[in-house]
């Protein structure tokens, strides 16, 4: 599915959209719509700090387990690490709202903020750690550090995935978003 919305192509596929679908109507809780809300937010602190910078969106691609941007043009240094960085300081400022407001959505939000700061090849902590090493070493350098950095951080994130899973006998989130991050990982 595509849309074009003030020159800026939205996109997401089918079974994106068919599988969101199904979790949000079978979610009881509400606590999916609430993630999905802070994570909306955390899109929302990049398109600002984007938007502060004048860097064009070119494309805004609705994944399964993330969101990616794509800009038109290059960015300066400071400008990429605080478009990086607005998405999760958004997400710790609406936290602050959010506490007085409803706990759930202030934990979740904190989650959301301090989950992309961990220094994985998709999240926005990988970008800045990928950003500060360019300054000093080569492209291939930089891959390969962020690349084993990854792979170290997903085992245990997979093994709690699996404890948490045990233990709750229904939460799954965390083991599918550590096997949705392996196989892109060994997919690229």
């Amino acid at each position: 599915m595509k849309a074009k919305f003030l020159g800026i192509s939205f996109e997401a596929s089918f079974l994106t959209v068919a599988l969101m679908s199904i979790v949000l109507i079978l979610d009881k809780s509400g606590k999916v719509f609430l993630c999905f809300l802070c994570a909306i937010i955390h899109e929302c602190g990049h398109l600002l700090a984007m938007m502060l910078f004048s860097v064009k969106p070119k494309s805004v691609v609705l994944r399964l387990f993330d969101i990616v941007i794509d800009a038109d043009t290059d960015k300066s240094f400071l400008a990429d690490l605080v478009i990086t960085l607005s998405g999760p300081i958004l997400n710790f400022l609406t936290a602050i709202l959010f506490y007085f407001m409803s706990y759930p959505m202030f934990v979740i939000s904190v989650f959301i903020g301090a989950f992309n700061l961990l220094p994985l090849e998709t999240f926005d902590g990988g970008h800045v750690l990928t950003l500060i090493l360019s300054e000093k070493l080569c492209v291939v350098a930089v891959r390969r550090i962020l690349r084993t950095l990854t792979f170290i951080l997903l085992l245990p994130l997979f093994f709690i995935g699996i404890l948490v899973l045990f233990y709750s006998k229904y939460n799954y989130s965390l083991l599918l978003i550590s096997l949705y991050l392996l196989a892109i990982l060994f997919t690229k």
